[in-house]
């Protein structure tokens, strides 16, 4: 077996976190997760398209992970014209995204069976029912640019419990698909919280 650490900097990874895991060839048999920056920043409010913007950045980085450049690179699009003032989260193409990913039959079949969240704590932060795939938070993730105010897209995401289900969640799977799951939780990296380990 091999002890590796995952982060806390690395491409279409959540700043901060960093999971220690044990592997078995290319899978994980062991994880901990935890937040590097223990120390919280006073509270900055976003205005609606900055929030909006995150929110298309965590759904860019999802799709990159999946393999859908083209998907992420629309979510990008949008990204700048939110930042730019040049369209709101209500914008029709926000729906054609949203509607884009919901039709990709490869998409939910990549991705329809990953990281289920049986917790209802941590499934009510992302927005979705209890039972939720990679593929609904996907889905969650783009509602949630429309609305930046569902779940854990809020201003104030609540970090705890999202850092807690990265062990559970990914124990058992493959580094890649590993951090396909770790990539749905949308785990803010600008909030800071205290460190939480479980194995």
């Amino acid at each position: 077996k091999l002890t590796v650490q995952l982060g806390p900097v690395l491409p279409f990874w959540p700043a901060g976190l960093v999971v220690r895991c044990s592997l078995n060839g290319d899978v994980l048999t062991h994880a901990e997760a935890r937040m590097l920056d223990t120390t919280a920043p006073p509270a900055v409010s976003m205005r609606t398209n900055e929030t909006a913007a995150r929110r298309c950045d965590d759904v860019a980085t999802l799709l990159d992970l999946a393999g859908s450049s083209d998907l992420a690179a629309q979510a990008r699009r949008l990204r700048d014209a939110l930042l730019a003032d040049q369209v709101a989260p209500s914008d029709a193409g926000v729906e054609r995204l949203e509607r884009r990913i919901g039709r990709s039959r490869l998409l939910r079949w990549s991705l329809g069976r990953l990281g289920v969240v049986d917790d209802p704590t941590v499934a009510d932060e992302l927005g979705i029912e209890p039972g939720g795939s990679v593929f609904d938070r996907l889905l969650a993730m783009v509602e949630a640019v429309r609305d930046p105010d569902l779940g854990s897209t809020g201003s104030k995401p609540e970090v705890a419990p999202l850092v807690a289900a990265v062990p559970t969640l990914v124990t058992g799977l493959d580094v890649g698909t590993a951090r396909l799951v770790i990539a749905s939780l949308a785990i803010p990296s600008t909030a800071a919280i205290a460190g939480v380990t479980h194995g």
